[in-house]
């Protein structure tokens, strides 16, 4: 019977526990976040692009598109753009070139952030500096995702940025909360996304029913539709992001039932890889 009761009071010390958690995230008061960034009608549109015919090519569709730019760092502190995904085609290079040259120093590491800039642009000869692109489209609005956690990223895509006019134009967002927090410290000008930690702890606490006392410092709640297989945000992670007035980016966008489910949820901004078939998918919408 002693057992019975201690197991039913600390049940109902952790079931208050939980409710006051509740009731104190409730009560906190949100402001509206104002940035030029954010002007304009919605929905936004993102599209995923890394090279500059492939941007030109977004623009000429769409001229107000949002170009969301994969940001790399070089060893040497250069900002480039490339997709993760072709990362390994440049190891398996300089692994080949090592085997070869077994007297040479060629494999200098497995990640890109290891070799020097000009190493890569001789490899890929299409790729441009984060620099280019925002000097080539003084306007354009950019998401700028970094990728490599790194050293000095943070103060080396604020010293890259620095002449461009990016302060009103400017998105960041990593995986990495640590990298995005830093380059806060430094740039607060520009607009702040969403890490991976943040979705997962999200999860995490709407699963104990505490979802509205969790921490958010972004300015913008951005989201894939899955991590690692599982479903990265759901209708009450939404929901309470709208609650904290919060804009909602949502994509990749890969397939009809995602951009449907953007929809349901009134996200304020679809992320795409494929402009085209989204552009054909919100024009269905429209005529109907």
């Amino acid at each position: 019977m002693r057992l019975i009761l201690t197991t039913l009071f600390a049940a109902i010390a952790v079931f208050l526990v939980i409710l006051t958690t509740r009731i104190w995230g409730l009560g906190q008061k949100f402001n509206d976040f104002e940035h030029p960034f954010l002007m304009g009608n919605t929905p936004y549109i993102v599209a995923k692009v890394n090279t500059l015919p492939a941007i030109e090519q977004a623009i000429a569709l769409k001229k107000d598109v949002i170009i969301w730019l994969d940001a790399r760092l070089s060893a040497d502190n250069v900002i480039f753009l490339l997709d993760k995904s072709q990362d390994q085609k440049f190891l398996e290079m300089k692994k080949k070139e090592q085997d070869a040259n077994l007297s040479s120093f060629v494999l200098k590491g497995g990640k890109l952030s290891h070799y020097a800039w000009e190493e890569i642009n001789e490899f890929y000869k299409s790729t441009p500096t984060i620099k280019e692109i925002y000097k080539k489209f003084p306007t354009q609005r950019f998401v700028v995702n970094l990728v490599d956690n790194a050293l000095d990223v943070n103060s080396t895509i604020v010293s890259e940025l620095k002449d461009v006019n990016s302060e009103n134009r400017t998105l960041i967002q990593s995986d990495t909360l640590v990298v995005m927090t830093s380059t806060k410290d430094i740039k607060p000008d520009w607009v702040y996304g969403t890490s991976q930690a943040d979705l997962m702890r999200m999860m995490s606490f709407d699963s104990m029913w505490i979802l509205p006392s969790t921490q958010f410092k972004g300015d913008v709640f951005i989201s894939r539709f899955t991590i690692m297989k599982r479903p990265a945000f759901n209708d009450d992670t939404i929901t309470e992001m709208k609650r904290r007035h919060k804009k909602i980016f949502l994509g990749p966008i890969s397939s009809k039932e995602q951009f449907d489910d953007a929809k349901r949820l009134d996200a304020d901004a679809y992320i795409t890889e494929d402009l085209p078939q989204l552009v054909q998918w919100l024009d269905l919408g429209q005529a109907q």
